[in-house]
């Protein structure tokens, strides 16, 4: 992660982790049974482990790996991810992990609105500066000039936030091209930075709906699967393939109970089978 290269941190990523061998082989500081009895996420649950025993968590310069995007990201596929990254949040196996789950979360949701309602704010301020010059109704002008004031300091520390950001991608993309020569080199055409912006926008307005949602629905979807939570650990999981073999025995049963009540006359009783029979849907059918 790229604000988290510095050495020293308390943050796991999950899908990029090392640690020893021998922590899992004699269990310690509780880590074998922590994740065979503990929630949904293996990096935060480790991290509380690691926290918790005041262990170091190392996060060096040279351990960065690039992560394409796919191009072809749709609304609801952006959210299942929104929603797993929400979700973790409602797991934990301690009181080390609850604490900080609940930090994170109320952090995170303030943090994020806080980012996005000084542009809702602004958009107001501009809306009631284009009615006062295209309306004839009296204004404050005092006010209106004050909130223009407000909106073009705002645009300043918007065009700091962008110029930082430009500036850690570029550094980024350069230690990535030095740390793998071998791979086509990455640059700055592929970015679109009004996108950017706007991504930045959505995601932190998009955030704490998703991790209010995740705190009163208590499950998630991944890859077909569906996990059930209560008090922080999984309790249920359902596979999208028992879902279908379910639905594909309720069928069977409903087509026994209809072969049952068929008239016993031998060719009527063979054609209405058969049409039934091609009627139902297929094991495998998609």
């Amino acid at each position: 992660m790229g604000f988290a290269t510095g050495g020293r941190t308390f943050f796991l990523w999950g899908g990029c982790m090392m640690m020893h061998a021998d922590d899992f082989r004699k269990n310690r500081y509780g880590l074998a049974t922590g994740l065979r009895n503990g929630g949904y996420s293996d990096d935060m649950t480790l991290a509380a482990v690691a926290g918790a025993h005041k262990r170091l968590i190392s996060s060096p310069p040279v351990a960065i790996f690039v992560h394409p995007l796919a191009s072809d990201i749709t609304f609801s596929r952006y959210w299942n991810y929104l929603r797993k990254q929400t979700f973790v949040l409602e797991s934990y196996n301690s009181n080390v992990n609850w604490m900080m789950n609940r930090a994170l979360f109320f952090v995170h949701c303030y943090c994020s609105w806080g980012y996005v309602s000084p542009f809702i704010m602004a958009f107001f301020h501009l809306a009631a500066a284009l009615r006062f010059i295209f309306s004839s109704y009296p204004f404050n002008e005092a006010s209106i000039r004050s909130g223009l004031m407000l909106v073009g300091r705002l645009a300043a520390c918007t065009v700091i936030e962008v110029v930082s950001l430009w500036n850690l991608t570029r550094v980024e993309i350069k230690l990535c091209n030095a740390l793998s020569p071998e791979e086509s080199p990455l640059s700055f055409g592929q970015y679109n930075w009004g996108l950017v912006f706007i991504a930045m926008l959505v995601d932190n307005f998009l955030y704490p709906v998703s991790a209010i949602y995740s705190h009163f629905t208590q499950y998630i979807d991944w890859s077909g699967v569906r996990y059930h939570l209560k008090n922080g650990k999984i309790t249920q999981i359902q596979r999208h393939r028992d879902c279908v073999i379910k639905s594909f025995e309720k069928g069977a049963k409903t087509q026994k109970l209809k072969t049952d009540i068929l008239p016993q006359g031998p060719f009527i009783s063979s054609i209405v089978r058969i049409i039934l029979n091609w009627s139902q849907p297929k094991k495998f059918d998609n």
